[in-house]
């Protein structure tokens, strides 16, 4: 099995318990260090993998090895079973979830495992007893020949009473009669711990209720990136929204919602018994399907002209009578073709255009655009050059300030900051710099032309990057030009953040951003990718233990916002986190090649209208849906989206309902969605952002037919950082504070910038910041000096 570059995770131990359950030891020494009882990880076997999530069945710090116990139910998992010692699989995230909480109870605790259960309930027991409990464990099994693991719990036990469904060994029956009547029978049960399959979660926490025994309860829902970004694995606790893989995965169970969870465990139910036939009977097929097409042809196969002197003294600026009034059109796939598939809309300039619209640049004496840009590009230096037909300068002067060109070139809003001050715009059109900065940095690609430290070049200073977001990228570019080794740890399995899984291949394509962050490898930064900062170390342990002098926090802001009305935990309810997780980083709309299941419907309502329900909007329609609504409860004018998303939604069919709110999701006895409730809405008076505040009309709610609901509202903070990092001080709303001029949180060397600071912004303000932490931090670490001009640490402004 081929890997590409990185860390691989070693299969050490196998074990199979019967048919379809199995035990892997893995190799994973710093996962292993980090481990406690409750925790979990997160595995993908190959490319084409799903993550899957795996409860923690033991570990061991010394061997370095983490051992999870694994039921095929699907094609991936029937995969699993297949590999062998000395095996390795691709990714092994974790520890993730919060450690069991476990401690000296005045009375004895019962342990309760079910089938698979039994194996997390383990490392539980053992340290229930380190910490001198009294322990009852209870295993149950559906015959003799799945049982394991029995030698194990007698040691740590006090008592062990294994049952069988059949009656094949042991006691006969369920795991909850021989719980109420240990029950029963004693007095002195503190608490329970029960984990298995969900109805027998249920029925414990039903048999422990009328004692009044707290019972503990352990929710490995379907998860897919582990970390709070997504929303999947939400679950109703006491009334309130819960997400299973930040605030649990251990919960009280007499607070659970079972009967809602049971129904959310079924919502991929369809697709996955597709492929697992798929797997069965068609292994070879599916290993010969091709690739799809990754986006055009390369823009480095432009031949360009040779270039022509620049003349020597400043730039003259030119008269705007003089200038073409007219933009160069962006040519673009026709929206019938696009819909139906996912390479790039936009297919950028041609030679001849971008001169034409280089040729549209006044080269002002005092240009307000650069004040506009907030890493602070030399724009008219970029485009002079461009005019002059120098494009390797052009493209150097773009990459001093920005780490990314080609990905700003496609995603920025260009028209509400450089271009939005542009002295051109006042009689014309504005001119073009987003589409000639992603021209030149096109036409760059493959070229040589990106300038490299020697790689024995000394680097005395340590800096981590926590994140491999825009603000992360950023950061870590200004840091390595200036001499300093940089590590970025990123949670996820590829490097990107948000670019990845946030932005669909049709607006910013995996070979844009793949080629940007070889660049930075190339300029000695480190990637360690599947390491979650908060988990697998902490930031302390950073500037301790790994001995960084400084960290920059660049997490982004995360964790999804749902509306908070009924019916959100029907099947077919997806935050835009997981909605955009699900096809574009794990590759759900290249099916069956893909494993990652999608569970989308055929109509579609996406909730609000910003760029990421613009995405939304669009990626569902290139997945299949019938139709597709955009409902918001302002109007057009106050979209917050870019007006080219905007315009290109309504060109590929999707509808909006404009002054429209969600009330209340259907949904039908299966737990599928089968309707929204919807009321209009008016505009009163102006709220805090500025924008008139949307008024519900009364008696105006109405019914919209859909199968599906994606929110697209926003996100807040990921607390994992703030939760493991004494000292560092939040906001109310859990952002991460900062001194304005240099990035610096509350903990002296630890820096901060990007959404986790300011909240959801767009890449180039993310950038921005993150420039201005670098100087920070190169002024910490005494590379610089606080009065040094901005461009010695490439820091911009916003």
């Amino acid at each position: 099995m081929w890997f590409p570059e990185g860390v691989v995770f070693l299969i050490t131990r196998r074990r199979q318990f019967g048919p379809t359950t199995f035990l892997w030891d893995v190799q994973a020494p710093d996962v292993a260090r980090a481990a406690r009882p409750g925790h979990f990880i997160m595995a993908r076997v190959d490319e084409h993998g799903e993550r899957i999530p795996l409860t923690v069945a033991d570990f061991n710090a010394r061997q370095g090895t983490v051992t999870v116990v694994i039921q095929a139910v699907g094609k991936t998992t029937f995969e699993m079973m297949g590999l062998r010692e000395g095996d390795a699989i691709l990714d092994f995230i974790g520890p993730l979830g919060l450690p069991s909480h476990i401690r000296k109870l005045e009375g004895a605790v019962v342990l309760v495992g079910g089938g698979l259960g039994v194996a997390p309930i383990y490392p539980q027991l053992r340290e229930y007893k380190a910490q001198g409990n009294y322990t009852i464990s209870i295993v149950g099994f559906r015959n003799r020949d799945l049982v394991f693991w029995e030698d194990q719990f007698r040691e740590e036990s006090d008592e062990l009473i294994v049952t069988t469904d059949d009656g094949s060994y042991g006691r006969k029956g369920f795991v909850t009669h021989a719980l109420a009547d240990v029950l029963g029978s004693r007095k002195d049960i503190a608490e329970v711990v029960a984990i298995g399959p969900i109805p027998m979660m249920k029925a414990c926490c039903e048999t422990t209720r009328p004692f009044g025994i707290p019972t503990v309860v352990s929710l490995n829902s379907i998860m897919v990136d582990g970390t709070g970004m997504c929303g999947s694995c939400r679950v109703t606790v006491g009334g309130k929204m819960k997400f299973a893989c930040v605030d649990g995965a251990d919960f009280d169970g007499h607070l659970v919602n079972f009967d809602e969870l049971a129904l959310r465990q079924k919502r991929f139910e369809r697709e996955e018994k597709s492929a697992l036939e798929r797997f069965r009977s068609e292994s070879a097929k599916l290993a010969s399907l091709s690739p799809a097409r990754d986006g055009i042809m390369a823009p480095s196969a432009v031949c360009l002209p040779e270039p022509v002197p620049m003349p020597p003294g400043p730039r003259v600026p030119k008269n705007i009578k003089t200038i073409p009034p007219e933009r160069a059109p962006m040519p673009q796939q026709p929206p019938e073709q696009r819909v139906h598939n996912f390479n790039e809309v936009a297919l950028g300039l041609t030679l001849e255009d971008a001169l034409h619209e280089a040729e549209r640049c006044l080269r002002c004496k005092k240009p307000r655009c650069v004040p506009g840009c907030p890493v602070g590009i030399d724009i008219p230096g970029f485009i002079a050059a461009i005019q002059h037909k120098d494009f390797k300068l052009s493209y150097q002067i773009l990459k001093w300030a920005n780490t990314l060109p080609a990905v700003c070139g496609r995603v920025c809003p260009q028209e509400s900051q450089c271009e939005a001050t542009c002295v051109v715009g006042a009689k014309f059109q504005p001119v073009s710099i987003g589409r000639l900065e992603r021209f030149v940095a096109d036409v760059a690609m493959g070229r040589g032309w990106d300038e490299f430290p020697p790689e024995d070049q000394p680097r005395s200073k340590k800096a981590a990057i926590i994140g491999s977001g825009p603000s992360g990228l950023a950061c870590a570019g200004d840091l390595a030009r200036n001499g300093v080794a940089v590590t970025i740890f990123e949670a996820l399995h590829v490097a990107g953040g948000v670019l990845k899984y946030g932005i669909p291949e049709f607006r910013l394509p995996d070979m844009i951003i793949d080629a940007e962050i070889d660049n930075l490898k190339k300029m000695g930064v480190e990637i360690r990718l599947d390491s979650i900062i908060g988990k697998l170390f902490t930031v302390p342990q950073l500037m301790s233990e790994k001995g960084y002098e400084t960290v920059f926090v660049g997490t982004g802001a995360g964790s999804p916002k749902f509306a908070g009305i009924p019916g959100e935990a029907f099947n077919g309810v997806f935050s835009a986190n997981e909605f955009l997780t699900r096809v574009n980083l794990m590759r759900g709309y290249r099916q069956p090649l893909y494993d990652t299941p999608v569970g989308m419907g055929k109509r579609v309502a996406v909730v609000g209208a910003g760029n990421t329900a613009m995405d939304s909007c669009r990626v569902a329609k290139r997945m299949g849906a019938e139709k597709v609504t955009i409902v918001y409860r302002r109007s057009r004018r106050e979209s917050p989206a870019r007006v080219e998303e905007l315009e290109h939604a309504i060109e590929e069919g999707i509808e909006f309902l404009w002054l429209t709110n969600p009330v209340e999701i259907l949904g039908n006895a299966t737990g599928w969605v089968t309707g929204m409730r919807v009321q209009k809405m008016e505009l009163g008076e102006p709220d805090a952002s500025g924008r008139r505040r949307p008024v519900p009309i009364e008696g105006s709610e109405f019914l919209l037919d859909v199968d599906t609901v994606v929110y697209a509202l926003g996100t807040t903070a990921n607390p994992i950082i703030a939760q493991t990092t004494p000292g560092l001080k939040v906001n109310k709303w859990g952002y991460i504070e900062v001194d304005e001029r240099t990035g610096m949180t509350s903990i002296p060397g630890v820096f901060a910038g990007g959404d986790i600071v300011t909240g959801a912004a767009t890449v180039i303000l993310a950038m921005g910041a993150g420039r201005r932490a670098a100087k920070g931090m190169l002024e910490y670490m005494g590379i610089v000096q606080p009065d040094a001009p901005a461009e010695l640490a490439g820091a911009g402004k916003e």
